[in-house]
């Protein structure tokens, strides 16, 4: 039942409920608000859980990436680039498994995205300690072109990478990592960026790689 107390007649103010309005005493004078409509939650589905787990773990995935993601997906679209639109990416297109289980499939992951040739062979191997050396052939570029190196240690969330390496043309590049890899299990990548960084190419993921 709505209880209200009105003052000085129907122009006066009130205290208490009438209608759909509250009228209150605040600091001395007399005002009133609107009640407002009673707020409702109900259970996330099985879908949203589902969906939200998804995000979370591609989120986590991908931390540890995410200045390498602001020039490899600099420009992915309008408004939408870098950590934003790899994760967006990835949710899409390289995770694997049900909720609340899901697996990102590294092989299916892109961690560069553009219109550049991506190198039509490519490869990487660890040939002194605690280095990878890369290489590639194929595809169109122009003489300033760079390659840009991803090593990335899945399992303990840690990587290292350099946007900016030596220039396509030479076909070779040694990457020497900072912190103590050795004996490390890691996942590697390669792309390629424009000098200007304007454009670049999707990433090519190289496979498992044990650091000497």
């Amino acid at each position: 039942m709505d209880r209200g107390t009105y003052r000085n007649g129907i122009l006066g103010p009130f205290n208490g409920k009438v209608g759909t309005v509250v009228g209150y005493e605040l600091r001395g004078k007399y005002v009133m608000r609107d009640v407002g409509k009673k707020r409702t939650e109900r259970p996330p589905s099985p879908a949203e859980l589902a969906n939200r787990e998804k995000f979370a773990d591609v989120q986590f995935w991908l931390k540890p990436l995410t200045d390498f993601l602001r020039v490899g997906f600099k420009d992915y679209a309008p408004k939408f680039e870098g950590f934003v639109a790899a994760k967006s990416y990835i949710s899409k297109n390289a995770v694997r498994g049900e909720y609340p289980s899901f697996v990102i499939e590294p092989a299916l992951a892109l961690v560069s995205f553009g219109k550049l040739d991506p190198a039509i062979t490519a490869g990487a191997v660890s040939e002194s300690t605690n280095t990878l050396t890369f290489s590639w052939d194929g595809g169109r570029y122009v003489y300033d072109d760079r390659a840009m190196f991803l090593v990335y240690d899945i399992e303990n969330g840690v990587a290292e990478f350099d946007t900016s390496a030596t220039k396509r043309l030479f076909k070779k590049g040694t990457f020497t990592l900072t912190k103590n890899f050795s004996g490390r299990e890691v996942h590697v990548y390669l792309a390629f960026v424009s000098e200007d960084r304007k454009n670049r190419s999707n990433s090519q993921y190289l496979g498992k790689v044990t650091i000497l």
